[in-house]
């Protein structure tokens, strides 16, 4: 993640003092002060640790490991089949074109994003923060042509405008859960995955976030990131061809990149 970027997303969630004191050896005069910030911010900016097993769980590679050995299967929130209607009347196909360039953020387990695949969606990359989720993916997705990496949704290493879409399901609950009782943390944390998106997206770009655990926080974030223009607010609605968000146990948002 770019250090202008980390900047703009932890000066939207802490005091100015805070952030200058904070970013030590990297002052501007736009942004010195003698306050200090709280020491578990200092720790956060000087690296990404996992949180201690007892805080939280969703943070941790070894805790999501675990699950993909038990679990080599499993849908987080909707299987592509029910997603499929909301996300290609945003992303529609055009077989005059290439496909457009999509990303799947927290792939791990998740079998039915093949189907995604061989709807048409052959432009497809995918990562997940646990190397076991890596390895689920490409059992899954056997031949096929998807750019799989063990990455951190937090700090991508994809080049600026390099997808056209992405969906997410569940990965930015895990990263805001991931912070535990510090509320704060989390919502920095989710900011940073936030900037990263708009980042790599490029403008006019969609993300789709199918979430049940943290909605209004992933709300919240796109929002105090400033380049999103909302597509879906997560409340009930039908595409033309009359299927409705209701009939998916979680919560549709959809932004497009501005």
């Amino acid at each position: 993640m770019r250090f202008q970027t980390l900047i703009l997303v932890i000066y939207a969630f802490f005091p100015k003092d805070y952030v200058a004191s904070a970013f030590i050896g990297q002052r501007s005069a736009s942004l010195r002060s003698t306050s200090t910030p709280p020491l578990h911010i200092i720790s956060f900016l000087s690296s990404l640790k996992e949180p201690d097993e007892k805080e939280s769980k969703f943070g941790r590679q070894t805790y999501w490991n675990e699950c993909y050995e038990k679990e080599r299967e499993f849908s987080w929130y909707a299987e592509w089949k029910d997603i499929q209607p909301f996300f290609t009347e945003l992303v529609p196909l055009n077989h005059e074109q290439p496909p457009p360039r999509v990303l799947l953020p927290g792939i791990g387990n998740d079998r039915s994003m093949v189907d995604m695949y061989d709807h048409g969606y052959t432009q497809m990359s995918a990562f997940d923060y646990a190397a076991e989720g890596v390895e689920c993916a490409k059992e899954f997705f056997a031949d096929r042509d998807c750019d799989l990496l063990l990455a951190d949704c937090r700090n991508l290493s994809y080049e600026n405008d390099s997808f056209d879409a992405i969906l997410e399901k569940g990965t930015l609950d895990a990263v805001y859960l991931s912070g535990a009782h510090d509320k704060e943390l989390a919502a920095i944390y989710l900011a940073m995955a936030v900037s990263e998106m708009a980042r790599v997206v490029r403008k006019g770009g969609v993300v789709m976030s199918i979430t049940a655990a943290c909605a209004d926080a992933v709300q919240e974030a796109f929002e105090k990131c400033g380049k999103w223009r909302v597509l879906r607010d997560g409340g009930f609605y039908a595409t033309d061809d009359g299927f409705t968000s209701n009939n998916i146990d979680a919560t549709i948002f959809a932004w497009e990149r501005i």
